[in-house]
């Protein structure tokens, strides 16, 4: 069950950020600063290439995920790691909105503030980056990180 329901966080959170980048990507093109949008600063024009390639990649990921699920062949660690990777990346490039978008992005019609509270949401539920990185680490390491240590389980049991 934690493998579909990961996966469809991930998608939730490829939708997000989706959003996020194509409300950035107009705005930019939209707003005059100095004379010229923002969308001709180098700043802004790095910000949103790297936000497209988070979100390509975040596609690709899904996408992939999705053709082993059909197949039976995704595994928890796989579904993990695309759990972490998605909401850490989509966290990003709605904050990356955010910035473009300056105060703007905090206004409710633009739309953004409203991506980055639901990420947040997305980043908690099926445990965060941080227990998927432990998952996977369990993956690559045949050790978990979640159990305590022989020394400490004996102290416990005196």
């Amino acid at each position: 069950m934690l493998n579909a329901t990961r996966s469809s966080a991930s998608w939730e959170a490829l939708g997000h950020a989706v959003a996020a980048f194509e409300i950035a990507q107009a705005y930019s093109l939209e707003r005059s600063q100095f004379g010229s949008t923002i969308g001709s600063y180098q700043l802004v024009q790095n910000l949103l290439a790297n936000m497209l390639a988070e979100v390509t990649a975040m596609y690709t990921m899904c996408v992939r995920s999705a053709q082993l699920a059909d197949a039976g062949q995704l595994t928890g660690p796989m579904s993990s790691l695309l759990k972490l990777h998605t909401a850490k990346k989509s966290r990003w490039v709605c904050q990356s909105s955010r910035d473009i978008l300056a105060g703007n992005g905090l206004l409710l019609e633009r739309h953004v503030a409203r991506h980055l509270t639901d990420m947040e949401i997305v980043h908690t539920y099926e445990g965060t980056e941080f227990i998927q990185s432990l998952l996977v680490g369990r993956e690559l390491t045949g050790v978990s990180a979640f159990s305590a240590s022989k020394k400490h389980k004996e102290r416990l049991q005196g």
